[in-house]
C-alpha cells in the first residue's frame, strides 16, 4: 500500500496474581515471544538471543505499577530478530487541545503512531538513497545552487550553507522552535507549516553562527533537505520515499504530513507503525540491505552515525550529531558501546547499538508533562541490564 499524505493543521499483556494492596493493583507479567507475521520480520525469544527474561519481566512489572505512565509501545530487536513487543493504552495526539490528549485508545501493531522528529532520521535514510542513486553527487554542494531564486536572501556567509550543514544541523540559521510549544502561533515551526513560502522564511533568518561551526537544533534543516531532494529527483518527496524505501520494505499504511505550501514536513510529519520503523533500524545492522536489495550504502550507514558535531549538551547531554541521528555511548557489562538514536517530541525513540546487534523502540505521549517513566531509564536499568 502506498503512503498517503495528510495536511497538517495487542499484543495482550498477560497478568496473573492480581491482588489489591491499598488502592493499587500488583501485576505479575508473563512474557511470550512476539507473534510472527508475513511482514519480513523474524521473531525469537529473549533467552534464545542472549537476553535475560527476568530483567524484562521486571521492567513490565514496574511499568504496569505506574498509573498513567504514557508509554504506548516498546519493541526490542536482538540479532536482527524481534524478541519483545508490547503495546499499552494511551491517548491519541490531538494538536487542537492544550494537553494534546485526544481520545483514549489501545495502541497495537497496526497503529500509525506520530513519530515527531524521528521523521528526521527517516528523511536522512531517504536522502541517503538519493545519494546512492546519483541524484546527489556531493554533500558539499551549496543550497543556493538548488534554489537560485533566493539569491536575494541567501547572501554573505549564508550563501555558503551546504547539504552537509543541513544534515548535521550546523547551517547556522536562527530558527526558534523551543521558546514556545508546538502549535503555539509564536513557534516558528508552527508558522512555517502554515506559510505559502516556507523556504523564503527559513533562508531569510539571520545567521547565529558561521555555517559548519556549531550545532543548532532546527527542524528547518529537514524541510530544506526534502525540498532539495524534490529538486534533484524531479519527484515529490513522498513519491520518492514510497518507491525507494517504503515499498521495498513491504511497509503498509502510514502517512506523512504536508505543509500548507505542499512541501512535506520531512522533519516531523511521519505517522508510522512501530514494526515498520524497526525495519529501517534493521537496515543499519544489515549493511543497508533488505531481503537482498541494497537500500542504502554501507558508507551512508557509517557516515550517518559518525560524530560530526558536538551538540554541546542541549536537549540530550553527552551526545553528538551525525546525519540527522543523535550519537552517544552506553555501558553494558563494563564495556562502552556506541549508540545512535532517532528522537522525537513526546518521547519517540529508536536506539541502535551495533556492537550488541540491538534495536530498542519506544513510542509515548509525553507531549506536555514530564515523563513519569523515562525511556532512557528503562533502557539503562532494565533492557541493557538484560544483556548476558
Amino acid at each position: 500500500m502506498k503512503y498517503k499524505f495528510i495536511l497538517v493543521l495487542f499484543s495482550v499483556i498477560l497478568i496473573v496474581g492480581c491482588s489489591k494492596k491499598g488502592d493499587s493493583i500488583n501485576y505479575e507479567y508473563i512474557y511470550s515471544k512476539p507473534i510472527a507475521y508475513s511482514d519480513g520480520i523474524e521473531v525469537s525469544s529473549l533467552e534464545s538471543e542472549g537476553m535475560k527474561e527476568s530483567s524484562i519481566r521486571g521492567m513490565m512489572d514496574y511499568i504496569n505499577s505506574v498509573d498513567q505512565h504514557r508509554i504506548h509501545n516498546i519493541l526490542i530487536l536482538k540479532n536482527s530478530k524481534l524478541v519483545f513487543e508490547e503495546y499499552f493504552e494511551g491517548y491519541a495526539l490531538n494538536m487542537n487541545v492544550p494537553s494534546f490528549d485526544g481520545a483514549l485508545m489501545q495502541y497495537d501493531k497496526n497503529t500509525d503512531h506520530f513519530m515527531a522528529s524521528v521523521s528526521k532520521s527517516v528523511t536522512s535514510v531517504i536522502f541517503g538513497i538519493a545519494v546512492k542513486d546519483g541524484y546527489i553527487t556531493d554533500l558539499d554542494n551549496k543550497v543556493i545552487d538548488y534554489f537560485p531564486q533566493f539569491t536575494d536572501v541567501l547572501t554573505g556567509d549564508k550563501a555558503n550553507i551546504t547539504i552537509r550543514h543541513l544534515l548535521t544541523m550546523t547551517c547556522g540559521l536562527a530558527f526558534d522552535e523551543s521558546s514556545y510549544l508546538y502549535g503555539d502561533p509564536r513557534n516558528e515551526l508552527t508558522q512555517v507549516i502554515a506559510m505559502d513560502d516556507p523556504l523564503n522564511f527559513i533562508f531569510s533568518k539571520p545567521l547565529l553562527t558561521s555555517p559548519g561551526t556549531q550545532f543548532h537544533y532546527s527542524s528547518a534543516c529537514g524541510i530544506v533537505l526534502s525540498a532539495i531532494l524534490e529538486e534533484a529527483t524531479g519527484m515529490s518527496f513522498l513519491d520518492y520515499a514510497n518507491e525507494n524505501l517504503f515499498d521495498p520494505l513491504q511497509s503498509e499504511g502510514g502517512s506523512w504530513s504536508a505543509m500548507h505550501s505542499g512541501l512535506f514536513l520531512a522533519s516531523g510529519g511521519l505517522y508510522f507503525k512501530a514494526r515498520e520503523l524497526s525495519k529501517i533500524g534493521l537496515l543499519f545492522l544489515n549493511e543497508g540491505q533488505w531481503e537482498g536489495t541494497q537500500i542504502i550504502t554501507e558508507d551512508w550507514i557509517q557516515s550517518s552515525q559518525e560524530e560530526h558535531i558536538s551538540t554541546g549538551g542541549g536537549i540530550f547531554p553527552n551526545t553528538s550529531y551525525g546525519y540527522q541521528w543523535w550519537n552517544t555511548h552506553v555501558n553494558v557489562n563494563g564495556t562502552s558501546h556506541s549508540c545512535f538514536f532517532a528522537a522525537g517530541w513526546g518521547d519517540q525513540y529508536m536506539f541502535i547499538i551495533p556492537g550488541l546487534e540491538l534495536i530498542v523502540e519506544f513510542n509515548a505521549g509525553n507531549y506536555v508533562r514530564s515523563a513519569t517513566i523515562s525511556p532512557f531509564y528503562l533502557l539503562e536499568n532494565y533492557i541493557l541490564e538484560a544483556i548476558k
